[in-house]
């Protein structure tokens, strides 16, 4: 996809931390690509579920198909031991409950960008200021993060989040985005980044370059508190459609 921003505007707009009901996100990958193409201005997605890329990569065969206005990548959150870090441009999966530096490693030898998901939030699985500052120190420049979440809307974002610009502007110097970190539709494109460019090599190339712009709002407790509740209901009734009757799975 190339051409003008769907905004409108002079810069392209990215959310590249999505989830799906491939790990704890309440939509279907083909729900969540309708849903960006009918009811966002995004030029780029990115669907990141937790441990896994199979939700990903059919949902590249969906878009493939469907002639939608805006790019997709491939990615997912992994857990490391010391927290949550989004693998983006990925094809494989990235092992899981690894240590930090190395997980950068293999992410970057996979050629994907390591970027540290709602850094220093306590509410959630999050790479804290002591390995943030660790990874920065670090000799070998391919255990270096390529960017940190700066604006994450959701409660876990929302813990910290004058700490976390402020280590990032006093200290670590790193191209900063903004996502959503969206486990139901309506948190799509709540947070988000601006780009020079609409694709996915654009983004690369301003996040090289240290030109890309976090923007997005919190949500409201009640907002969280609903979305925790719409996952444990999809996520049963996902439950009860994948099991036989035999209580074998599918």
């Amino acid at each position: 996809m190339t051409g003008r921003p769907r905004n409108g505007g002079a810069r392209g707009k990215a959310d590249l931390h999505l989830h799906s009901l491939y790990s704890d996100g309440t939509a279907s990958v083909g729900e969540l690509l309708d849903w960006v193409e009918t009811r966002t201005d995004l030029d780029l997605i990115a669907i990141t579920d937790h441990e896994r890329i199979d939700g990903a990569l059919r949902a590249r065969e969906l878009h493939a198909a469907g002639g939608y206005h805006f790019e997709l990548v491939i990615g997912e959150e992994v857990t490391t031991r010391r927290g949550h870090l989004l693998a983006l441009f990925v094809e494989k999966r990235i092992p899981s409950l690894r240590p930090l530096a190395e997980t950068v490693e293999r992410i970057h030898e996979a050629g994907g960008l390591a970027i540290a998901a709602h850094p220093m939030a306590p509410l959630t699985p999050s790479i804290g200021e002591r390995s943030l500052r660790s990874l920065h120190r670090d000799a070998n420049h391919a255990r270096h993060l390529d960017a940190i979440e700066a604006i994450n809307p959701s409660v876990a974002g929302r813990a910290r989040h004058e700490a976390r610009l402020r280590l990032n502007a006093q200290h670590l110097g790193l191209p900063e985005i903004g996502a959503s970190d969206a486990h139901v539709l309506e948190g799509i494109g709540t947070g988000w980044t601006w780009f020079s460019g609409t694709t996915g090599a654009d983004f690369r190339a301003a996040l090289a370059s240290g030109t890309t712009q976090p923007a997005g709002a919190h949500w409201s407790t009640w907002h969280n508190v609903d979305v925790y509740r719409r996952q444990l209901v999809a996520k049963a009734r996902h439950l009860r459609h994948t099991l036989r009757p035999t209580g074998e799975w599918r």
